[in-house]
C-alpha cells in the first residue's frame, strides 16, 4: 500500500490503519466519535494527502477546463475554488472535484484518490485541441485539511493567514484554500511533501485534534457530501446525485446533450433518510414505501450530532416521505429529508 508522508506520525499517535484506495490511511486515532465532536465544537486535523494534485496550464486552459467539467471555468476568477463534476459521453460522473483558479492560465484539479490515474488519463484523452497542458504532481504534494470552528483561529497563529470560503491564498510552496469536506469552518492546504509533517506537528502543538477518515465519513454525511465510489459509481448524474447546482448550462461541455435530455424526464434522486427509531444503518439496507422496495441506502450512520441514523439514497421520493429501513432484520421507520441532516 502506499503511505502518505505522515504516516510515521500516525502510527506513534496510535492510529487505528486501514486500505482505502491502495493507501495505508488513519481511520481513527481517539475515536470516531471523539474526532467528529472536536471537528464541530473546535477544530480537527485531517491527512488528505491521499487526494490527487493536476496543475493544468497554458493559454487555453480555462477553456479546456471548461470543455472537461460541469462549470464554466472561463468565469472562474483567480485566488477563487470551485467544486465541479467531470463527467463521461453519457453525463455520468466520472469523479467529483474542486478545481483552484492560481492565475488566469494556471489551474489545479484536486481529483479524489482512487481516481486520479483515471481522471488524468481523462484529461489527456481531451486536451490535444486546446493549447493547454496537464502536469501530475500527486507524488510531490501532501495536503492537511484544518476543519472546525476554531480552525480559523489556528490558521492566522501559525501561518498569519485568512481565507474565505472557496476561495484562495498562496505563501511560499503552500497552497491554502477556503475548502474541506465537513461543512465546518476551515482551510485546505496543499504543500510539497518535506513541509508536511512540520506543519502537521505545528497543528497538533495549537491543539488541533488529529482526525482519521471515519469521523471524516460521518462529518460529510450529516451534511449531504457525495463520497466517490459509494454515493455515485459511474452510473449516475449530477442531476440524479441532487447536484444540479454544479452545471453551468449555459456552455458546452462533455456530457451535457444527454443532461438536457434527461432534464425533462422522471428519474430517480439522491435523497437523504433520517431514522425516527433507533438503528444504524448501513449502505445496502433496503429502503421500502408502500410495501415495496424503492431502493437502498448508498451511505448510513449513526449520526453523533443528532443521536439517529442517517443515510443516503437514490429514491423517486419527495422529502416528507415515510418510508421504512431494513436494519439487521428490523423494519425501522424514517423519512425521506432534504440534507444537510438536522
Amino acid at each position: 500500500m502506499l503511505r502518505t508522508p505522515l504516516h510515521e506520525s500516525h502510527s506513534a499517535l496510535g492510529a487505528r490503519l486501514v486500505d482505502f484506495a491502495g493507501w495505508e490511511m488513519p481511520i481513527q486515532f481517539e475515536g470516531i466519535l471523539a474526532e467528529h465532536r472536536a471537528v464541530r465544537s473546535a477544530a480537527g486535523v485531517f491527512d488528505v494527502s491521499h487526494m490527487g494534485q493536476l496543475f493544468v496550464s497554458g493559454p487555453k486552459a480555462a477553456a479546456f477546463l471548461a470543455w472537461v467539467t460541469t462549470w464554466d471555468i472561463r468565469n472562474l476568477e483567480p485566488a477563487r475554488c470551485r467544486y465541479c463534476h467531470i463527467l463521461d459521453d453519457e453525463g455520468h460522473i466520472i469523479d467529483d472535484t474542486i478545481v483552484y483558479c492560481l492565475a488566469p492560465d494556471e489551474f489545479l484539479l484536486v481529483p479524489n484518490a482512487a481516481t486520479t490515474d483515471r481522471i488524468a488519463d481523462w484529461l489527456v484523452s481531451q486536451i490535444s485541441d486546446f493549447d493547454a497542458s496537464l502536469e501530475d504532481c500527486s507524488a510531490e504534494l501532501a495536503c492537511i485539511a484544518l476543519q472546525g470552528p476554531d480552525a480559523p483561529r489556528l490558521l492566522e497563529m501559525h501561518l498569519a493567514l485568512a481565507v474565505e470560503p472557496f476561495s484562495l491564498a498562496r505563501q511560499g510552496d503552500l497552497i491554502v484554500s477556503g475548502t474541506g469536506y465537513t461543512g465546518e469552518p476551515g482551510c485546505e492546504i496543499i504543500l510539497p511533501v518535506d513541509e508536511a509533517l512540520p506543519l502537521w506537528e505545528a497543528l497538533l502543538a495549537l491543539g488541533a485534534t488529529p482526525c482519521g477518515l471515519g469521523a471524516r465519513d460521518t462529518l460529510r454525511l450529516e451534511r449531504g457530501m457525495l463520497l466517490s465510489g459509494t454515493d455515485f459509481d459511474g452510473s449516475q448524474t449530477p442531476l440524479e446525485a441532487n447536484c444540479g447546482w454544479v452545471i453551468g448550462w449555459g456552455h458546452q461541455f462533455i456530457g451535457r446533450k444527454p443532461l438536457l435530455a434527461q432534464r425533462g424526464s422522471g428519474y430517480a434522486v439522491l435523497r437523504g433518510i433520517q431514522l425516527a427509531e433507533r438503528g444504524v444503518p448501513r449502505p445496502g439496507c433496503d429502503v421500502f414505501h408502500a410495501g415495496e422496495r424503492v431502493g437502498q441506502l448508498t451511505s448510513g450512520t449513526l449520526s453523533p450530532s443528532l443521536g439517529t441514523g442517517i443515510g443516503l439514497a437514490y429514491l423517486n421520493l419527495e422529502p416528507g416521505t415515510a418510508v421504512t429501513v431494513a436494519v439487521r432484520g428490523k423494519y425501522l421507520n424514517a423519512r425521506v429529508v432534504r440534507p444537510p441532516f438536522q
